[in-house]
């Protein structure tokens, strides 16, 4: 009779330690599964239309320079060079020292080595006519001009060249009268510096222009 006492007391303890552990275990947290955070996939970097660079824009294109006359016939028509053979003869005597410009600026321009063709009318006394036609850049054309516009030229268009010019008028070391001038003609990176005193036939520039650009 003991034994079977013995046995119904144990079942109860048994059946409520069986509850304690179900409940611990029940109140324990579930583990998290730790996920590793996958790497990112590399990928090949495409630049977007805007982030190209912009294609260099086509360098405009501008009309060549005239080119600078071989000869001095090449200047005048030929009513023009019977004038002058008439009235300031001979043409390009080697002793005319005259200047195509009195201004000591522009004939320093005109002396560095800019490349030149010069023609000259008249001898080495009396009247005569000097004339430089010189290959320039646009930066020394305006730098010419602004030393005209300093010095009192007056300045107009013919055709599709400038024309800057100024008249002088003074007495000589023997009290003689004389009239000088210069004319300047600026076009399509040319020059023609023209100097003279007391003859100047009408129209010279005039004609020069109208031989070298039409």
């Amino acid at each position: 009779m003991v034994h079977v006492r013995r046995r119904r007391r144990a079942a109860p303890v048994l059946l409520a330690a069986g509850i304690l552990l179900a409940v611990l275990t029940g109140c324990q947290p579930e583990p998290v599964a730790a996920t590793a955070t996958p790497a990112p996939t590399p990928t090949a970097s495409v630049a977007s239309p805007a982030e190209t660079s912009a294609p260099s824009a086509e360098p405009t294109e501008t009309a060549p320079a005239a080119a600078l006359p071989g000869e001095c016939a090449a200047l005048y028509s030929e009513g023009m060079r019977a004038s002058l053979e008439a009235t300031v003869p001979p043409a390009n005597d080697p002793v005319v020292t005259m200047l195509s410009s009195q201004n000591a600026q522009l004939a320093e321009l005109l002396a560095s080595g800019i490349p030149v063709l010069r023609c000259t009318w008249g001898g080495a006394e009396g009247p005569g006519i000097a004339t430089t036609v010189a290959s320039i850049e646009p930066a020394q054309a305006d730098a010419a001009r602004a030393v005209m516009a300093e010095s009192a030229f007056g300045c107009e268009s013919i055709g599709d060249a400038d024309l800057c010019r100024i008249e002088r008028r003074g007495i000589t070391l023997d009290d003689v009268e004389y009239v000088s001038g210069e004319d300047h003609l600026f076009a399509d990176g040319l020059w023609v510096a023209t100097s003279w005193i007391d003859v100047l036939p009408e129209g010279y520039s005039a004609d020069i222009a109208a031989q070298l650009w039409g």
